[in-house]
């Protein structure tokens, strides 16, 4: 056969094959076929969680890459992960018993050095908060440890301990590499990195747990809401996080769905008032302000009444019927600067935080507009959440000289525990509290130790109403997060994990 005639057969042969390809049915992973992606709101500083300072950008999607020792069910229900658990009769301890067969995403096998290795990277780079009560860590051998506490901690449960890095890996590759290219246990693995722009994420088919459906997934890190909705308008993006309550309607009626999950933050007015030359040590200046901001309305005509106007809400523990918000009352408001001393007004500043949360800058023009009504001028001050945690760290933290009045996001409602919020908002220690009462902080270190949920609850009860009787902080709205999404593409969000989370073992894309 000529050279000629046989290049036509082979010509032929590829298009039949060409053509059988075209046709074949899609079944399995050929589903898939198209990457998923997504617009995520934050910029995480990494996706290491043994390292970061900046969790609330960071969890969301980190949580994709790094495990805990527990984890927690779309249900909200905390289960056994990369552990199982005992705790001791007395709550001192804790003894944990390792998966087999955990591979990381590097290879290496997890064992308890692993767990070593973490801790005291945890310790070393961040707040460690999640280690306030810890005493010490005890290996027994290469599967099981044992958690020491200085007092029971029934947060080291509910937050579900702590993320697991690998020390092998860290070894081979050192930090820069570790903390660019992180290496986890969780279902999908990073493949890459881009700073501020993107990160892309490939399931890991090496996964000890059931096997996510997606393959490839890339975020893209977009801080403004208009362009991550633009980015899903144009079929850009499969799905976008943090939607922005005014364009919600918007995108529904163009077709897409939307999720809505009570999620942390709660944006409220938060005094740091330790100082004695400031009109707002005066707790008569706090409950005017309280009185002179109306709640309802920045919810109904800046937020779509979308967000929950709560302390805590009705379904998590230690909710109070009986504890109410203040009521909009200039008149009273007024009164009471009078009666402070304050009748002509004053000036203060009113930092907020800028790109954290969907509606953070409209609140704060609205709460500055409420406070000129009644004579008070505030000096916007918009700072980015890493800069405010660290002001809050280094300026205003136990500071009695600290000037401080902001529309900020301290944890108090939607969290895994309302314990928590007591903790990283409210109890004097902790470094991102602006607060200070002894009172307060007993009754903390109760609930922080009761396991009994009953009691817990009461206990939480009677923080709250410390809280709000000494109106060391205004909530104005608490957080309901929205995502959108294309029509074929489901979703379920995990609750009461205080994040919103954007797992992408529990997305799907139908075909």
């Amino acid at each position: 056969m000529d050279s000629k005639k046989m290049a036509e057969k082979l010509a032929v042969a590829l298009l039949v094959i060409l053509m059988a390809t075209m046709f074949m049915p899609v079944c399995g992973e050929a589903a898939f076929s198209r990457n998923l992606v997504i617009g995520y709101e934050g910029d995480p500083d990494t996706l290491d969680m043994c390292s970061t300072r900046h969790a609330p950008t960071a969890i969301p999607i980190a949580a994709n890459v790094m495990e805990r020792l527990f984890q927690i069910t779309t249900d909200g229900e905390t289960v056994p992960g990369l552990a199982s658990w005992t705790i001791a009769p007395d709550k001192m301890s804790i003894d944990f018993k390792l998966r087999k067969g955990v591979k990381f995403h590097s290879g290496d096998s997890l064992t308890t050095k692993d767990v070593i290795f973490s801790y005291k990277r945890i310790l070393e780079k961040t707040t460690a908060t999640g280690f306030r009560w810890v005493k010490d860590i005890e290996i027994i051998d290469d599967m099981n440890f044992r958690v020491l506490f200085k007092q029971p901690d029934v947060l080291f449960l509910k937050d579900r301990s702590f993320f697991i890095g690998s020390k092998s890996y860290f070894d081979r590759v050192g930090e820069a590499e570790f903390n660019k290219k992180v290496v986890g246990t969780g279902p999908y693995r990073v493949i890459n990195w881009r700073a501020a722009e993107f990160v892309e994420l490939e399931r890991f088919d090496d996964y000890w747990g059931e096997k996510p459906e997606i393959k490839n997934v890339r975020l893209h890190f977009i801080k403004e809401g208009t362009t991550r909705i633009s980015m899903l308008k144009a079929g850009e993006a499969d799905m976008i996080t943090s939607v922005p309550y005014a364009m919600v309607k918007d995108l529904e009626r163009s077709g897409f769905k939307t999720i809505k999950l009570a999620a942390h933050p709660t944006t409220q007015v938060q005094f740091q008032f330790m100082n004695p030359n400031v009109p707002w040590h005066d707790k008569r200046v706090r409950l005017a302000i309280a009185h002179a901001i109306d709640g309802d309305a920045i919810v109904k005509s800046l937020l779509h009444g979308i967000p929950a106007r709560v302390w805590l809400s009705p379904w998590e523990l230690g909710y109070d019927p009986s504890l109410k918000l203040w009521e909009y009352d200039p008149k009273k408001a007024k009164q009471l600067l009078a009666e402070a001393g304050y009748a002509k007004g004053f000036e203060m500043p009113l930092y907020y935080w800028a790109g954290r949360t969907t509606g953070q800058k409209e609140t704060a023009e609205a709460v500055a507009l409420y406070l000129k009504a009644i004579g008070i001028k505030c000096t916007m001050i918009g700072w980015e959440p890493v800069k405010m945690i660290e002001s809050i760290r280094i300026k205003w933290h136990n500071n009695p000289e600290a000037v401080h009045v902001g529309v900020a996001t301290p944890p108090i409602a939607h969290q895994t525990d309302p314990v928590y919020g007591f903790r990283t908002s409210y109890y004097s220690e902790s470094t991102i509290s602006l607060y200070n009462n002894p009172e307060f902080d007993k009754i903390y270190l109760k609930a922080s130790q009761e396991f009994d949920d009953a009691k817990r609850a009461e206990l939480i009860k009677q923080g709250m109403r410390i809280i709000a009787d000494d109106v060391a902080t205004i909530p104005i709205w608490a957080n309901v997060s929205v995502y959108a999404l294309k029509k074929d593409i489901d979703f379920t969000p995990t609750l009461r994990a205080m994040d919103a989370l954007v797992l992408v073992k529990d997305i799907k894309i139908r075909p």
